[in-house]
């Protein structure tokens, strides 16, 4: 019964339609999730072509890379939130992580050398995954409540690590400023990482007992208990590899400025949850894809891209990344009201 679900969630516009039983409905449902990956893709080519025709600065290759760079420390962390949201958890408090961590790696960095800062900011990142998944797992706390207070707690655990003050680190450029040249275009190491990071959770999702399970809980927890599924194991793995991403993330941006401030990190958790909702991933679980997040941060990252070079007002940017994210949870809402209308029948 959770495999029949699991199958069910899987199709969510990746290329990889569901193939339920049934008939011409069937088909039909197959065919709007196929396109809605067309969709996004066409409207990253739109945009790509508008801002292209509208600025010559836009369409080179060294601001194409550019919008790649900006989008990979997203990127990397909505991965790992999109095997959450598949399994119906959201952690808001990845933003503040990455501060903390971040923070923890330039204190340490400075005071004891590279390699313990290293150390120290896997460590830190790992504790707040840690105490997100036991308050949850354990304590039976909603996901979104739980990663809400421990945002604002390392937001201001952050502060205390730094003194209210920005701390430089120098001697790490390797993950941030470090480019390879290919094809005669220097390619940053960041992008790579990002690279990277997809395929492993498109692997894990795709192609792993594991990533079949957590779409069956997203599915139906009930009937993926009742399967044999260790929820509370499989969940704290994903909190697990959150945790590792948001590590990464952190020394990736910590390399890329040179320094941590108590500004850090914040509102990437909100840049990301929108990659990931506007990707396709569904807020009740049970459906979400890797690549549908990838192309969704680079929307979002061509937007803002485009809207700089075209001298928008910044508060613009803000303002379209509303509106994407309302639109994506709208249009969530109805395809699962549509779904229950057509069960109902």
């Amino acid at each position: 019964m959770a495999k029949a679900r699991s199958d069910r969630g899987r199709g969510d516009g990746d290329g990889i339609p569901a193939t339920p039983a049934g008939g011409v409905m069937s088909k039909l449902t197959s065919r709007v999730r196929f396109t809605a990956m067309q969709a996004r893709v066409g409207v990253l080519i739109l945009l790509c072509v508008f801002f292209t025709i509208r600025s010559p600065f836009f369409f080179t290759s060294t601001n194409l890379v550019n919008v790649l760079v900006n989008g990979a420390v997203i990127g990397i962390i909505g991965s790992a939130m999109t095997l959450l949201l598949v399994a119906r958890q959201v952690d808001v408090s990845v933003g503040s992580a990455i501060g903390f961590a971040g923070a923890v790696f330039a204190v340490f960095a400075r005071d004891y050398g590279m390699a313990w800062g290293v150390v120290a900011a896997i460590a830190a990142a790992m504790a707040i995954a840690g105490i997100n998944a036991v308050a949850i797992i354990k304590f039976r706390v909603n996901s979104i409540l739980t990663t809400l207070a421990t945002l604002v707690a390392f937001r201001g655990a952050s502060k205390l690590v730094m003194d209210g003050r920005a701390v430089r680190v120098e001697g790490f450029r390797f993950l941030g400023r470090t480019r390879f040249e290919v094809w005669g275009i220097e390619i940053p190491v960041a992008v790579i990482v990002l690279l990277l990071v997809v395929a492993i959770f498109y692997v894990v999702m795709r192609l792993t007992k594991y990533g079949q399970q957590m779409y069956a809980i997203g599915a139906n927890p009930q009937a993926a208990r009742l399967a044999g599924i260790p929820l509370e194991r499989q969940v704290g793995i994903a909190f697990v590899l959150t945790g590792a991403t948001v590590a990464l993330a952190a020394m990736i941006v910590v390399s890329q400025v040179g320094a941590v401030s108590p500004t850090t990190g914040e509102r990437m958790e909100f840049l990301a949850l929108t990659g990931v909702i506007v990707g396709g991933a569904s807020l009740y679980g049970g459906r979400g894809s890797v690549i549908g997040t990838l192309v969704a941060i680079l929307i979002l990252a061509v937007l803002d891209n485009g809207l700089v070079l075209l001298q928008v007002q910044s508060f613009w940017q803000e303002v379209s990344r509303g509106v994407l994210l309302l639109g994506a949870v709208v249009f969530d809402q109805l395809g699962r009201r549509e779904a229950e209308v057509r069960m109902d029948v």
